[in-house]
């Protein structure tokens, strides 16, 4: 073996799990969209020990194959070896980035616009007047070449994005109004709902408050890290991650919510991973900051059963152009690939969502299936994105629902720009904006 591969070196024996038995087709988003041997885990393995053995070169094909992951986890799931795919997946991701370094758009995205935190507000801000531009220039223009994110002739329907972040918004402690005060807990929004999706971030203060407890946002938060993993700069994924755990750790709380699927599972799956080196000092410390991570369905059911506060008057469902609905509308869920697979939260939305009055709970086919998103996936592999989103867009039809819950925000964008290229006029919601609604 290559003893250059720092990253993959420890790995080695996980690599070596790996019987080849195929199981992990069976859910791979891009082994079912390409039919592709190394587009899913067994050809990826067979690779990465291929390089680390000297047979072949980490080429740019290679690097293709390993970021091609969408990091759905079904593999992880799947696997009668139990081999850590993810954790592999991420190191040789780490790997390349260490040998071949990154872009400078990468370097550039990472090092200063998300390591340091507060260039990307104010980036994101700057793009809302190309956004605006994007989504009026026509398909067939003069211009159509140069579009991107285009597919059958459609763009892609990107999300809004926030005047001013999310938790400018609020004072650091959100007090609760109820006369049963239970306690307090941190929220922790992440970069989409920070900046995009503000919506989700609300209704959660929202429930919690109305729940009994005093709201902490804390200052200082940083992106959770996934995208970084997902470049392979493992330096700053430490760094960010650090930094969270020392603004967190400090606060006497309950418990730390998220309303990210995709972050909830990093801060408390792969922070342990990242910085789970037993000999650091640290590592009860990390242990103490992943345990408090919660995500806000399994936080309301658990530990508070499904809320009594539910009212059945004036409840109204809203379509995409905010015109009332029927009283009783059919709801369905998708299960964001981190929420499900990643921190083991399946029940407890269906749950929230069979409670609503006016609603009427139905499973769609392959409900846990990936939606193609992924993070930065969906900016580098669109046109694959858009092939499993069509899959899912089309269980959704299906269902016959046309109100889609989900709770991942990342999940819920991609649903919506799937949905829009097949033509179904369906609402896409995050659970606690429905429950909100509804909640005393």
């Amino acid at each position: 073996m290559n003893k250059d591969y720092t990253f993959l070196a420890p790995l080695r024996d996980e690599v070596l799990k790996c019987i080849k038995c195929g199981l992990c087709m069976a859910g791979c988003p891009t082994y079912g969209i390409t039919k592709d041997e190394t587009m899913v885990a067994r050809g990826r393995l067979t690779l990465i020990k291929a390089v680390m053995e000297g047979g072949i070169d980490a080429s740019d094909k290679y690097e293709r194959y390993i970021t091609s992951c969408i990091g759905c986890l079904t593999c992880d799931i799947n696997c009668p070896s139990n081999v850590k795919i993810g954790d592999i997946i991420f190191a040789a991701k780490a790997q390349l980035a260490a040998t071949n370094g990154l872009n400078i758009i990468e370097w550039t995205a990472s090092r200063l616009v998300v390591g340091l935190r507060w260039p990307l507000p104010l980036i994101l801000r700057f793009f809302r007047l190309p956004m605006k531009i994007y989504d009026w220039l026509p398909v067939k223009s003069p211009f159509d070449s140069l579009i991107p994110f285009v597919r059958n002739n459609v763009k892609r329907r990107l999300p809004d994005i926030g005047k001013r972040p999310f938790s400018s918004q609020y004072p650091e402690i959100i007090k609760t109004t109820s006369k049963r005060p239970k306690g307090r807990v941190a929220f922790f929004p992440g970069c989409v709902i920070e900046l995009s999706t503000q919506d989700i971030g609300r209704a959660t203060v929202s429930i919690l408050n109305k729940l009994g407890y005093d709201v902490v946002i804390p200052e200082g938060q940083y992106c959770c890290g996934s995208p970084l993993q997902s470049l392979g700069d493992a330096a700053t994924a430490k760094k960010v991650a650090r930094k969270n755990i020392d603004v967190f750790s400090p606060l006497d709380i309950e418990a730390i919510i998220v309303s990210c699927a995709t972050c909830g599972h990093t801060l408390k799956k792969e922070y342990p991973v990242l910085l789970g080196d037993r000999a650091n000092g640290d590592y009860n410390k990390v242990r103490g900051f992943s345990e408090k991570i919660i995500d806000i369905h399994e936080f309301i059911v658990s530990h508070h059963g499904i809320p009594n506060q539910v009212r059945n008057d004036n409840y109204q469902v809203r379509n995409n152009n905010n015109q009332v609905q029927a009283n009783r509308q059919r709801v369905t869920f998708h299960d964001p690939c981190h929420l499900k697979k990643g921190m083991g939260v399946y029940q407890h939305p269906r749950d929230i969502l069979k409670s609503l009055p006016q609603a009427e709970f139905v499973e769609m086919e392959d409900a846990d299936a990936c939606c193609g998103f992924g993070g930065i996936f969906s900016l580098y592999y669109y046109e694959l994105a858009a092939k499993i989103g069509e899959r899912k867009a089309e269980n959704i039809k299906r269902s016959g629902s046309r109100i889609v819950a989900t709770g991942c925000p990342g999940c819920k964008i991609h649903i919506e720009d799937s949905l829009h290229r097949t033509g179904y006029d369906a609402v896409v919601r995050h659970t606690v904006e429905l429950l909100d609604e509804v909640l005393n």
